[in-house]
């Protein structure tokens, strides 16, 4: 080496690689020595250097410290659905349960202690989320229980660290699978238990209009468990009124929790002194401690404006979030709308902005200082003057995310907020650093959407204000009312988890509507039994089944024309097959009558079946047919 040119830098390189604590790969050697691929490969050849080829697995979870943690003692509650489920998991025979819990309640725990059985009798496990934002969490109190045997898998992970985690799975070196719908296909050998956590959700039905296959991972994961063998659990504070319903049928095993578990003695102390705080709930003789859920106050924002309030947090949201701050605690803050503003039209004309490919309005994102279509995904800077009429009064209307950003920052200038929607989390990786920046107390507020309201625990929480409790009521939809439920009962379930305890406002312009005072109550009962006994009058699921046929074209009256003739040979069909229980409801122009270009019309059959009349009918190009859609928009 000492005849090299630039002896000197190749001995320094070698240095450096003899230091490190272990063999490095090429790229970390190239980057930590500064050195140059030809340099490296010259070292390589003179012998200097040992090149082997080995097999490293790439790990989404390879950066992150999960600290090993044991399983507490059960309450009284957890413990008779846990003595439930638990010879199920012994006998290796299929077995469907329902838990039912309030949010708070301790359904992960039964879940971890059931994962925990199918390992020890040498099976495996998967657990499902619906949405990426709620793996980071679910994906930690996992990863803590069973070091080194989990895996998380979701469609947004490069496709080499998706690939190897089913490599290991396959060669038996993962036991368990985390992750959202598809994570239920990962190829586990043995597979004992399927758990499927906010089984509600929406997420878990794959879109129409999404690539194939087209499936509900919940109906997926029944078959699944039926054919291997495996229990299957289903896990929510508001489960789908079908899944209810089958569970009163005994289709499921109904387990309850209906009581939350603030904590455990021995945790309620570890909280407090990392919290610095003293817990404002004292502990009980008991090992753990119960408590209510927290209260729910329902502001009119009617009188709100008749008291002269024009802003669109109500005084008492003012207050609490002033309160909050004062004491160093954090706030979460729930609209379901993102950007900064919903509408934008000219005062003058009238003229609204609207997206070119959908008819549908832009919203107006002030960080980026566009309109965006939420449909579509147009962009366009906003105009300066009206393309109508060239009048410069332009106006704004209509509250986002970004909006409630901005007045929080108004109202209280030294409050640190977050923004959690899919503007801000395009990555894993970036719901990750979110929720960590979050629970490591670097924000006083986290403002967002829906994803902020399942399924986080975050004991600093004391106050969840819901800016708009309103959204979505009035779309026409059956589902609409069971979705603003769900949402508000899950995410006024993020208030009062820990020794703080915790308060919820919900702001509205229809406190006397049945969803609101039900969502208030922490009702599910009352409102399920109201809800179902709508659906029963109107012939809806779970009464009825549905079939949606969606028509979407470039040419509008081709889209109606196809809509008008499926339904005069479905009309043929039902005759002919003589089912008169089933009944076409339109065609009609969708909700959402054109999106990226394409008009769209529909129309449903309701009935016991409605795959008896499809098996007879022959789609065309440019249908969608939809077995029990979720949504009808």
């Amino acid at each position: 080496m000492a005849t090299w040119r630039g002896a000197t830098v190749y001995a320094q390189v070698m240095r450096e690689i003899a230091e490190m604590p272990e063999p490095p790969t090429v790229p970390d050697a190239l980057q930590e020595t500064g050195a140059s691929r030809l340099r490296i490969n010259k070292l390589i050849e003179s012998g200097a250097l040992e090149l082997r080829e080995e097999r490293v697995w790439r790990d989404s979870l390879r950066d992150y410290d999960f600290v090993p943690d044991s399983a507490p003692k059960l309450t009284t509650d957890q413990q008779k659905a846990w003595d439930e489920i638990l010879p199920a998991l012994r006998q290796e025979t299929p077995a469907r349960f329902l838990l039912h819990g309030v949010t708070g309640s301790g359904k992960t725990e039964i879940y971890l202690r059931a994962i925990a059985e199918a390992l020890k009798q040498g099976r495996s496990a998967v657990l499902l989320v619906p949405e990426i934002a709620l793996t980071p969490q679910t994906v930690r109190r996992v990863s803590e229980r069973f070091p080194g045997l989990v895996a998380l898998v979701h469609g947004s992970l490069p496709i080499g660290e998706r690939y190897d985690a089913w490599a290991r799975a396959r060669a038996g070196e993962l036991s368990v699978i985390v992750g959202t719908r598809s994570a239920l296909f990962t190829p586990l050998p043995k597979l004992g238990l399927i758990v499927l956590d906010e089984e509600h959700d929406a997420s878990y039905k794959q879109s129409p209009w999404m690539i194939e296959p087209h499936y509900h991972a919940r109906d997926a994961a029944e078959y699944l468990a039926e054919r291997q063998g495996a229990a299957l659990i289903l896990g929510s504070a508001t489960p789908d009124l079908a899944t209810w319903h089958r569970a009163r049928r005994g289709h499921f095993v109904y387990l309850h929790l209906p009581e939350r578990i603030m904590g455990h003695r021995r945790r309620i102390h570890q909280q407090a002194n990392r919290l610095g705080v003293e817990a404002r709930y004292q502990d009980a003789a008991a090992e753990a401690v119960t408590i209510p859920l927290p209260p729910v106050s329902v502001v009119d924002m009617r009188a709100e404006l008749r008291a002269g309030n024009t802003s669109m947090f109500s005084r008492e949201l003012q207050q609490s979030l002033a309160t909050v701050l004062e004491r160093d605690e954090q706030a979460m803050l729930l609209l379901n709308r993102r950007g900064q503003a919903t509408y934008v039209f000219c005062r003058d004309c009238g003229y609204a902005l609207e997206c070119a490919r959908c008819d549908t309005p832009m919203t107006y994102h002030r960080v980026e200082r566009s309109l965006r279509c939420h449909h579509c995904g147009e962009r366009r800077a906003p105009p300066e003057t009206c393309p109508a009429c060239g009048s410069s009064r332009i106006r704004f209307f209509g509250a986002g995310t970004q909006q409630v950003d901005q007045v929080l920052k108004d109202l209280f200038p030294a409050a640190r907020t977050l923004r959690w929607d899919v503007d801000t989390a395009r990555s894993p990786k970036m719901h990750f650093e979110i929720l960590e920046q979050f629970i490591k107390r670097e924000a006083d507020a986290l403002i967002g959407t829906q994803m902020i309201a399942k399924g986080l625990d975050l004991p600093l929480v004391t106050l969840v204000g819901v800016v708009s409790a309103d959204i979505g009521l009035a779309l026409p939809d059956y589902r609409a009312g069971e979705r603003v439920f769900q949402l508000l009962t899950q995410v006024a379930g993020r208030a009062g988890r820990g020794v703080l305890g915790g308060k919820v406002v919900l702001q509205t312009y229809q406190p006397e509507h049945y969803v609101i005072q039900a969502a208030a109550d922490h009702d599910y009962t009352g409102f399920a039994a109201r809800e179902s006994e709508y659906r029963r009058e109107l012939g809806y699921p779970p009464y009825r089944r549905l079939a949606r046929i969606v028509f979407s074209y470039t040419n509008q009256e081709r889209a109606r024309e196809q809509a008008e003739f499926a339904a005069s040979r479905l009309r043929q069909i039902l005759q002919e097959l003589d089912l008169s229980g089933t009944a076409i409801i339109g065609p009609a122009p969708c909700f959402y009558s054109r999106v990226d270009r394409n008009y769209r019309w529909h129309l449903l059959l309701r009935g016991p079946d409605p795959r008896a009349a499809l098996g007879a009918l022959s789609p065309e190009r440019g249908w969608r047919i939809d077995i029990d859609p979720v949504s009808v928009l």
